[in-house]
């Protein structure tokens, strides 16, 4: 996802977020048309852990996207590090 200062990253949830992500993914037609209007297009959910979600930098850079975007950002599920409902490198759809 870019900025507006160009720069690009993976958005990433904290724990309650992620909770939330998962309950709505249920619910396709209604969430795809969520994507659109919020974000522009469908955002995908690729399960996996990165180092910046450990080091820190993908929140900060997830919070700077949300924060651009011009809606309100509630802290209060923003608040501490990214978590992963994966574990480190699970298998990917059409891998090995």
């Amino acid at each position: 996802m870019p900025l507006p200062d160009g720069s690009i990253g993976r958005v990433v949830p904290t724990l309650p977020v992620d909770a939330v992500w998962h309950s709505v993914l249920q619910h396709t037609v209604p969430y795809a048309a969520a994507c659109e209007q919020i974000a522009g297009g469908f955002v995908h959910h690729f399960p996996i852990l990165t180092e910046g979600m450990m080091d820190g930098t993908a929140v900060t850079f997830t919070l700077a996207a949300l924060h651009a975007t011009g809606y309100r950002v509630d802290l209060d599920f923003w608040h501490g590090e990214a978590e992963s409902c994966c574990p480190p490198n699970p298998p990917q759809p059409g891998g090995e």
